[in-house]
């Protein structure tokens, strides 16, 4: 194992580092990781060496490398759980960098369902915000939404500050995505208030950059560019590229919408090389998109470089489905038809409004009539069921009338009930009819049961059902429907 574990190093593709930093660099981090590995981890010092590593590649930013390492670590026989878990959930960090949203939530969820397992609230915590984060950027408010809530929850028991800043940082991203500012502004004004009291320096940068989004949707661009112009140099202090390039994004597009096109090309132009080192292809796709927009008039030709750069990004960030309506996107169309194609989209969606409602009125109206028949056979059933109760009941008066009443009482009370009911149409099913035939001979539930080849249980279910269907509460009055009948 231990040659293995020396040999590792020479697998690396130097370029994953080289432009970083030197060979000797690397192997110092590897020995230094493989002695922190041989203690912490034991028979899994292998796996261990790798994602060590790989976390270490990560805070530097080599994403490719991270990605290697953490192939290895996972293609390993991994014993310990808890090192597995922390695998998975730095594997889906690196591929949400990198734009593969979905891999991401695969291997946040799997890491969730270990963190379960093992009944670590603390991990629970911080799978569930992972997912929620992930399910914000892929648009998923609704799931992000029920994966924070959970989280913080958690948390806010487990009372960790730095931990309850970072689950009101996301929840502020997540209701801001659902148009709820008011809520999204106190979780981010919370967040840094965590932050500042522990003196976390790039983390309330971090929170004055989420702040920023959530003015910038206000319409507060004044506040949000105050706010970015504090953190952005906290950022490139840190080397804190990612959200270097997010509030780099944000200052752009604040610029743009006023009118200030030079110092938005320069932010949106900075924000890109950063998205390049980095490999975040959501930030950059999103200063294309910016970029588009600002030479679209002045330089159509800088245009199109930026709008067909954008259409590959999101080709690579989307489903399948998307991807191919990306890739039919044409942009000299979209510049000189754009008038045109709104008209066309605007029509469309009136019609399909249209249709769609006529079609709700009908699936109503259908709703309805089904509900009035429903009702009115029930309402016949049941007036059916007491017309035969009280035939039932009408000849069992007249033959108590004629054993315990006076002759001549008894035939006066006849004359009275003499005339003839029609009895309802009560629909019974060929075995339902069968028993109560059988019933109407004097044969008990047993008889029957052997008669018939079925169970004495089975019987009394048919006759339960007949005895709703005619309203009766007991076999002689079965019996007494079967003679009328």
């Amino acid at each position: 194992m231990l040659l293995t574990l020396l040999l590792m190093i020479a697998d690396i593709p130097q370029e994953m580092f080289s432009s970083f930093c030197t060979q000797e660099v690397v192997d110092s981090v590897y020995n230094e990781c493989r002695i922190e590995a041989g203690s912490e981890f034991g028979d899994d010092a292998s796996a261990g060496t790798y994602y060590l590593m790989a976390d270490w590649a990560y805070g530097v930013s080599l994403l490719d490398l991270t990605d290697y390492l953490l192939d290895n670590a996972l293609d390993s026989e991994i014993s310990d759980v808890v090192l597995r878990a922390d695998c998975l959930s730095l594997a889906s960090a690196v591929a949400r960098l990198k734009g593969d949203l979905t891999s991401a939530i695969s291997y946040a969820e799997e890491c969730l369902e270990i963190d379960r397992e093992t009944g670590n609230e603390e991990n629970i915590s911080s799978s569930l915000n992972n997912i929620a984060g992930l399910y914000m950027t892929h648009g998923d408010a609704l799931n992000a939404r029920k994966y924070i809530d959970e989280a913080l929850a958690i948390e806010e028991k487990l009372g960790r500050s730095a931990y309850l800043a970072i689950r009101y940082g996301v929840a502020a991203e997540i209701y801001l995505h659902q148009g709820l500012h008011n809520e999204a502004l106190a979780f981010v004004e919370k967040a840094m208030r965590l932050d500042s009291a522990d003196n976390r320096v790039g983390k309330v940068a971090v929170r004055r950059s989420q702040k920023a989004e959530v003015l910038m949707d206000m319409g507060r661009e004044d506040d949000a560019l105050a706010e970015l112009e504090v953190a952005v140099p906290v950022f490139r202090e840190q080397n804190n590229l990612n959200s270097l390039a997010i509030s780099l994004a944000q200052s752009g597009e604040i610029q743009m919408r006023k009118g200030r096109l030079v110092q938005a090309a320069e932010a949106f132009q900075e924000s890109i090389g950063v998205c390049l080192q980095t490999g975040n292809k959501y930030i950059e796709s999103r200063c294309r998109n910016g970029m588009w927009h600002l030479y679209r008039e002045s330089d159509p030709a800088e245009a199109i470089v930026h709008i067909e750069r954008y259409v590959e990004l999101q080709s690579a960030l989307h489903s399948e489905k998307t991807t191919e309506q990306m890739q039919a996107f044409d942009a000299k169309y979209e510049t000189l038809k754009k008038e045109q194609t709104i008209s066309s989209q605007k029509q469309r969606l009136f019609w399909s409004g249209i249709i769609a409602l006529m079609l709700l009125v009908l699936l109503v109206l259908s709703g309805i009539i089904i509900a009035i028949k429903i009702k009115s056979v029930k309402e016949v059933e049941k007036k059916n069921a007491l017309l035969v109760k009280a035939n039932i009941d009408k000849d069992r008066l007249l033959a108590l009338v004629r054993k315990n009443v006076p002759k001549e009482a008894s035939s006066e009370v006849e004359d009275i009930a003499a005339g003839e009911v029609e009895l309802p149409v009560i629909r019974l099913t060929p075995r339902e009819l069968q028993i109560a035939e059988l019933c109407a001979e004097g044969k008990i539930n047993k008889e029957i049961a052997v008669q018939l080849g079925i169970s004495q249980r089975t019987v009394e279910v048919h006759k339960n059902n007949m005895f709703k269907k005619l309203g009766i509460n007991n076999t002689v009055e079965l019996m007494r429907y079967m003679q009328m009948r």
